[in-house]
């Protein structure tokens, strides 16, 4: 069988499996991989005490992002509170027996979230303002006046340290996140300080999340649409595969394999030749492909990312086995 023909009867079961396609895309789902190998092997995690202004904000940020961690329909971890968050109360010891908070939990992850917040001068802002109303209250005449403004800048510190039972650091992240918000005398109140921490808690809990569990998503890549290097007939092939890929991704599939065959350097093809096989989820022989392309063109970007979408799989399938592997032992 041709090996076009054998790339486009394969790709038709993702087609027929219901997959919608954009213009000159290819489906491409799977599995991608976690920023840390190591706490693959927590399946269940306790969070513990937070402390510092920020903390319990922190917990329930981190506590809701990775339940959002769902790979192949089941959760990836198990979450559970240790204790009830209890903020500024709370003294924070690195050096805690992580036993205490655990529970039945395989790691327990703590930490620590502080809060700074200051107000300066920013300036004015320019209002009309009514200067004269008539008898009926309407206005019947207005200026121009500057009204002074303030700038409210909140900034988090957080930490957190994520250890299994034995007592190893799986994992630790710090940082220091800093947003701001600009509001004016004719306004109503002012920023609140506790939902700037909130949002700054969120963007610092979705890091953690992507960092702690592998995603699972469905994209449409694009094919490439150079016809230069072609014949005239191949050419007219080529521009029917790219209509098939709106309607019929098999179809087109096979066209590219066999305008591949007839055309072995051509960069575009390889590439779209590629793209067909990593969608199947045939990694390393889609991988072969694109270091093909990149061989003839060392600069050529969709071939560098395809490479980089297969690494992430593969490295993704590592944790994956580490993960249930070390669950069956």
């Amino acid at each position: 069988m041709r090996i076009g023909r054998m790339i486009g009867l394969a790709v038709a079961a993702a087609a027929l499996a219901g997959t919608a396609l954009r213009a000159e895309t290819l489906p491409v789902e799977g599995i991608y991989a976690a920023g840390t190998d190591a706490p693959s092997r927590a399946r269940s995690i306790a969070i513990a005490g937070f402390a510092g202004r920020g903390g319990e904000r922190l917990a329930f940020a981190i506590d809701t992002a990775l339940r959002g961690a769902v790979i192949e329909g089941q959760p990836w971890f198990e979450l559970t509170f240790s204790e009830p968050p209890r903020g500024t109360t709370y003294t924070y010891d690195r050096d805690a027996d992580p036993a205490a908070y655990l529970g039945d939990s395989d790691a327990v992850m703590r930490g620590i979230a502080e809060v700074q917040w200051r107000d300066r001068d920013d300036g004015t802002k320019e209002v009309e303002e009514c200067v004269t109303r008539d008898d009926r209250g309407k206005c019947s005449e207005k200026k121009k006046v500057n009204i002074p403004c303030r700038l409210r800048e909140v900034t988090l510190r957080p930490e957190v340290r994520l250890v299994a039972r034995e007592g190893e650091l799986l994992y630790g992240k710090g940082d220091q996140l800093t947003t701001n918000r600009r509001f004016c005398k004719d306004e109503e109140g002012s920023p609140s300080v506790d939902s700037m921490v909130e949002e700054l808690a969120r963007q610092f809990a979705n890091a953690v999340r992507f960092d702690l569990a592998p995603t699972q998503r469905y994209e449409t890549i694009r094919v490439l649409e150079s016809r230069k290097g072609l014949s005239k007939s191949d050419q007219t092939a080529f521009r029917t595969a790219l209509r098939l890929t709106k309607t019929d991704v098999s179809e087109a599939c096979a066209v590219f394999g066999e305008l591949k065959q007839r055309n072995p350097q051509n960069v575009t093809l390889l590439f779209n030749v590629g793209l067909c096989i990593e969608s199947l989820g045939e990694l390393g022989t889609a991988a072969q492909f694109y270091e093909e392309a990149l061989a003839i063109s060392p600069r050529k970007p969709e071939p560098q990312e395809g490479l980089g979408r297969i690494a992430s799989r593969q490295r993704a399938e590592r944790q994956l086995s580490l993960r249930y592997d070390d669950a069956q032992r």
